[in-house]
This record gives C-alpha cells, structure tokens and sequence, in this order.
C-alpha cells in the first residue's frame, strides 16, 4: 500500500507548515485520518474523524477571534485542507465546507446567526452548504421560496449536500420565483421537513453526499443572509475566488489587492501527494518531475478567477493518473489510495461548476 499522505519539502520558518496549528493538524492526519482513508472513501466519514479535528481546534480556524474562532493565517488553512485533500479526499470534501456558513452569518448580523458562530468554531454545531443548485434556474428547479410573514417557506431539493448525518446547519439557496430573486439563509438540518438520500457517487462516496428534501421548511428573516436578483447574482457566478468573495460580502468597497490571493483548495493537494508517491517509485523518471514542476509553479502564480481553478484541476487529473499509472495494476486494488486520488481529481471538475467554470474547463482540455 502505497503512502496516504503527501511528503513534504524541507519546512522554513516562512512556509505556512511550520505553524504551529499546522504541525498538530498533520499529526493527526498521519496518524488517524490517512490509514483509513481508503476504508472511508468505500463506506463513509466516521463521527470520530469530525470529533478528532474538534479536538485539534480545526474548527476554530474558520471562525473570526470575536467569535471564539482563532486567528489561523490564510495560508496555513489553505496547506492544511490541501493536506487533508490528498490524504482523504472524502473527509476534505465534507469538513472543507464547514465554514461555509460563517461570513454570511456575520454578514445578516442578526442575534440568531451571531449565536451560531460559537457553537460552529465550538464544533458543537458542523455547517456545510447547499447553494449551487440555485444556478440552473429556470431550466431546472431546486428549491422554491415562497415569501410569508416573517421570512420565506422552502420547498424542493437540494441536489448536493455533502456531510448528511454529520452535519448540523447548511447554508443554503432557494429561488424566489415571483421577484427572480435569490434567497439565502442558514437553517437547522435537525428541523421538521428536511430529509436526505446519500448519492452513490464514483467518487468521494463516503463523504455522505446527499439530495436534501425541504418540505414547506420555515426560513426565518433572522436566518436570512442574503436576498439578490437572479441576474445580478449570475453575472459574478464564478469570476471571484472564494476568499475575495466573502471579503465583498463584508466590505463592498474592500481593496481586492488587499485580500490574500490564495489557490483553490483541493487540486494541489491531490495531485502533490500522487506525485510525492509516485516518484518514491520512480525518482528519476523525467515526465513525473516535469508534472511536478508544472504543479508548482501553477500553484505559485496566480491567475484571473476561473482560471486559476481551471488550471489547477486539470493538472490534478494528470497527475493522480500519473500516480495510477506509476502503480500498475497494483494501483487499481481496493486497498491502494492511487485510484481514490484519481476519482477525487474527477470529483473537482464538478464542483461548483458554474457556467464559465464548465467552458474554461472545455477550453482547458484542449490546450
């Protein structure tokens, strides 16, 4: 069995590892999360992984001090999700999206979603989201909000919440048809009218990833986030990184130059560690080298949103196949990370596929 968990390089004191969060985060994905990534990526992410990562702070990191959150460099956070991404991708996919509810609680500012933020950098409460459905209106319905004395009644699916039974609040979007507005909102998974499937996804399976039934489920305005016309929300759908995205939300006029530009989550983990085993088993194999060195430096030099992503993802693809193929048949046994790699690598292509995500995407596979 091949290793579950990227090598490194050598550590300066400069380099976002030597933090001292992040030196306890890879203990513990060392030690407890990458043995059974490929057990989980089969079955499912287990509680004890959500209460291990509790334990490390991890939760902690996505939530301002204010808060009760900690004060965790962005790229610190960026290297450990990165890590976790290529040690197991199942769990990356679901507690990745643990923050997502936090910026637009602060941002409605009421009493109600201030009261989460605690309890989210706690661990008591696990959040995930359940939004990108809403871009395929009106093509395709999702979910429906019906405007009602104080706040919006819910109805319909979300096609991809990743998380179901471990997590505690979503973030989520509906569709108010009668304005053509978007409507976003944080609500309780625990409440009356919400059920979920598992989806048996060829890849990331044990992340639970699942359709979520809202049955005439209540938002209140308290819960509310945000409220923006369909048009408007389309234009900027894909063309802002996540990190500029969320700054916007707090400060419309904030600087962009101001806000770390940082490189998506996911691709450079997967594809560092199927490279890093991969040339265990063939140090000097030119090709493997010269994807290597593609890696970094795509990863080093920023460029326009989507791009960047686009980018990123596709070296992902070529580098976890690389990593296959460095194994042989061998890598093909249900006991190898190699292919868990590669299915992720497959994974991220589709995630938040925005319209001008999917053409860069296609322009991208015939550079």
């Amino acid at each position: 069995m091949t290793s579950t968990a990227p090598a490194v390089a050598a550590v300066t004191s400069s380099d976002p590892r030597s933090h001292p969060a992040y030196v306890e985060f890879a203990r513990l994905v060392e030690e407890v999360i990458a043995p059974r990534a490929v057990e989980v990526d089969r079955t499912e992410v287990p509680r004890s992984h959500i209460e291990a990562l509790r334990d490390v702070g991890y939760y902690r990191w996505s939530v301002p001090e204010e808060f009760g959150g900690l004060d965790i460099p962005p790229a610190v956070r960026n290297a450990a999700d990165d890590l976790l991404f290529g040690a197991d991708p199942s769990t990356a996919t679901v507690v990745t999206q643990h923050g997502a509810p936090v910026v637009p609680a602060i941002k409605a500012g009421t009493p109600g979603t201030l009261a989460l933020l605690p309890k989210l950098a706690s661990g008591e409460l696990i959040g995930g989201a359940g939004m990108g459905h809403v871009r395929s209106w009106p093509q395709k319905r999702g979910t429906v909000a019906r405007r009602v004395p104080g706040g919006y009644r819910i109805d319909g699916v979300i096609g991809w919440h990743s998380g179901w039974g471990l997590t505690d609040v979503i973030w989520l979007g509906a569709v108010d048809e009668e304005r053509e507005d978007y409507v976003f909102g944080i609500a309780s998974l625990h409440q009356p009218g919400i059920t979920g499937e598992v989806l048996r996804l060829t890849a990331v399976f044990g992340s639970r990833t699942a359709t979520v039934t809202l049955n005439d489920v209540f938002l209140p305005d308290e819960y509310v986030t945000e409220v923006v016309p369909v048009a408007e929300w389309k234009a900027r759908d894909g063309f802002l990184r996540p990190e500029l995205r969320w700054a916007l939300q707090l400060d419309p006029d904030v600087d962009p130059d101001d806000v770390p530009h940082l490189p998506p989550v996911g691709p450079y983990g997967l594809a560092r560690a199927a490279l890093n085993d991969a040339l265990v088993l063939h140090p000097d194999e030119p090709s493997l080298l010269a994807i290597a060195d593609e890696l970094e430096a795509a990863v080093s030099t920023p460029l326009p949103d989507p791009l960047w992503r686009v980018t990123l993802d596709e070296i992902a693809v070529r580098a976890t196949t690389a990593g296959v193929v460095a194994r042989g048949g061998v890598g093909l046994l249900d006991d190898e990370i190699t292919s868990v790699r590669a299915r992720a690598a497959t994974f991220l292509q589709v995630r938040g596929l925005a319209p001008v995500v999917r053409t860069a995407h296609f322009e991208r596979y015939v550079r």
